[in-house]
This record gives C-alpha cells, sequence and structure tokens, in this order.
C-alpha cells in the first residue's frame, strides 16, 4: 500500500483529499503546516507528498526544495497544489524546487488520483 502525506491548511481540502486518496486504497497522513509537513515527511515516508503552495507559516516551494535537499527525504515525488493558475513563472518556479507535477485548485479528485497514479508507477516500489 502507497503512502500519501497531504499538506494543506484548508480542512475541506484535507478531507477531500483524504477521501479522493483512501477510495482508492492509499494510507493518507494529514499535515496542516509547512513546519508539520517537514516533520511529518521525515517520521511517516511517505511514497508522495501533496503539497499545497500557500501554507499559513511558509511556502510550499521552500517546503518543496528542503524535502528535495535532504538526502534521505529527495527520492519522494512532490506534486503541488495551487490555485495560482495564471502565474506561469511561479509555476515554472515549484517545478525548478523539483515537485513533478502541478495540480491547479479547484481540482477534480478523479483528475488527481490519475496523476498520483501516473507519477508514482514512473517512481519506486513501495516498501510496505
Amino acid at each position: 500500500m502507497y503512502r500519501i502525506l497531504a499538506i494543506d491548511d484548508d480542512p475541506i481540502i484535507r478531507r477531500l483529499l483524504q477521501q479522493a486518496m483512501s477510495s482508492e486504497g492509499f494510507e493518507v497522513v494529514l499535515a496542516t503546516t509547512a513546519a508539520e509537513g517537514v516533520a511529518t515527511c521525515g517520521r511517516s515516508k511517505p511514497d508522495l507528498v501533496l503539497l499545497d503552495v500557500n501554507l499559513p507559516d511558509g511556502d510550499g516551494i521552500d517546503v518543496c526544495r528542503r524535502l528535495k535537499a535532504d538526502a534521505g527525504l529527495r527520492h519522494i515525488p512532490v506534486l503541488l497544489l495551487t490555485g495560482e493558475a495564471a502565474d506561469v513563472a511561479f509555476r515554472v518556479a515549484g517545478l525548478e524546487a523539483g515537485a513533478e507535477d502541478y495540480v491547479l485548485k479547484p481540482f477534480l479528485p478523479r483528475e488527481l488520483v490519475a496523476r498520483v497514479k501516473g507519477i508514482l508507477l514512473r517512481s519506486t516500489k513501495p516498501t510496505r
């Protein structure tokens, strides 16, 4: 079973992410802030991180950079969630920080699940 870490400060989005991922058989771990997300990632060693770009205590792109700079975490794929569709430079910055993909809010759960599955197929197999 794959483990997904969802980092988002919006409780409605967290619930939607948990429902969409768990309905497909993924184990879901939740975090609400950048600091909690980084700490949880280190403890839970997820197979993929769903990361909101706008968190109350930090920028999701900076969190992505931190994860990718950590030798023990850099292999974990990151999918960024953002409502900032118009700013191409912003999206490019996320990809340059190491994110595998972007999903724009509001998103369709079915599309998000398909993107997550695609990323996981291209990455390593789960160890659980």
